[in-house]
């Protein structure tokens, strides 16, 4: 029971959400589309996973005038789509804990810089890669925005909340895609309020140190205007209920 608590306290430590003003959606209106905090001062964006759509990459660079480095080593039409992006370098090669020929742990590019963003849907690579990091190199993001798939394990829980220790937890959004992944209720006492946690999310990170004072906790509904349906012809998942969602008491 003591080890289920933890795992209970993990998720509603990972999944607690906090209020930021000035957000904005960049990228195309469907899935490869993200919800960010506006704020300059980056000094490259590093992308993980994007097949045949860069349109995320082309309006950050754009919008911010920086460098982007893009890998994926599963599919080519990137490769063409980077050719005539001068901002923007393709490398065949998937994100992972390791440096090999064919996978990067992105260490050699952190390690260069202070103020990055990250943006990764790397389906399922995102966990080893995240174990790699140590909490100096989570420091060097400034924002991340990941795609998470899965998390049905407490080693990944673990390394959620790694993140959430150095940046806070600023946007949710649930991929209507996909099934809800369990209710706490099938492996936690009763006493424990039941959090039903979908299969794959997507969630935006700030940095913590770029705030004067400790943002407020969020407050508003899941989704947002700003977000949009993975998948048009399914409805999205409506969240209303703590971790993500804290009500305001009268």
């Amino acid at each position: 029971i003591c080890l289920q608590m933890d795992l209970y306290d993990l998720i509603v430590q990972s999944l607690t959400m906090y209020h930021s003003d000035n957000k904005l959606r960049l990228g195309n209106d469907n899935d490869g589309g993200y919800v960010i905090v506006e704020m300059d001062g980056y000094d490259y964006l590093l992308s993980g996973g994007v097949g045949g759509d860069i349109g995320y990459e082309q309006a950050f660079t754009d919008k911010y005038g920086v460098k982007c480095s893009v890998f994926d080593g599963t599919d080519d039409k990137a490769e063409e789509l980077c050719k005539n992006e001068p901002n923007i370098s393709f490398i065949k090669k998937n994100i992972g804990d390791i440096e090999t020929e064919t996978t990067t742990n992105l260490k050699h590019i952190i390690s260069k810089y202070e103020n990055m963003f990250l943006k990764m849907d790397i389906e399922g690579g995102e966990w080893p890669f995240i174990n790699s990091l140590s909490m100096e190199e989570l420091k060097r993001f400034k924002q991340i925005t990941l795609e998470l798939h899965f998390p049905n394990s407490s080693k990944h829980w673990e390394q959620l909340y790694k993140i959430s220790q150095t940046h806070y937890l600023v946007h949710y959004h649930a991929n209507n895609n996909c099934n809800i992944l369990y209710s706490t209720g099938q492996f936690l006492p009763e006493r424990h309020p039941h959090i039903s946690v979908p299969a794959v999310f997507e969630c935006t990170y700030v940095r913590k140190d770029l705030f004067d004072k400790p943002l407020l906790l969020n407050t508003q509904p899941l989704p947002t205007k700003l977000d949009r349906r993975n998948v048009m012809s399914k409805l999205d998942y409506l969240i209303d209920c703590e971790p993500w969602v804290h009500k305001i008491d009268e």
